[in-house]
């Protein structure tokens, strides 16, 4: 099963593109929300960009 990050809470080492991600264990990556810039590709306003 793949990990969709449908919680928003960007859980690094449970996604399958950890390796290529640039702001993978960055807390960039977290969600607007959580103080972070919403920077995790598997975010939903960031789907339309990217896709893993």
């Amino acid at each position: 099963m793949a990990y969709e990050n449908k919680d928003r809470k960007c859980e690094c080492h449970k996604c399958d593109a950890n390796k290529a991600c640039v702001y993978a264990w960055k807390f960039q990556r977290l969600g607007k929300e959580q103080g972070g810039l919403g920077k995790c590709a598997l975010l939903a306003e960031n789907n339309k960009k990217l896709q893993y």
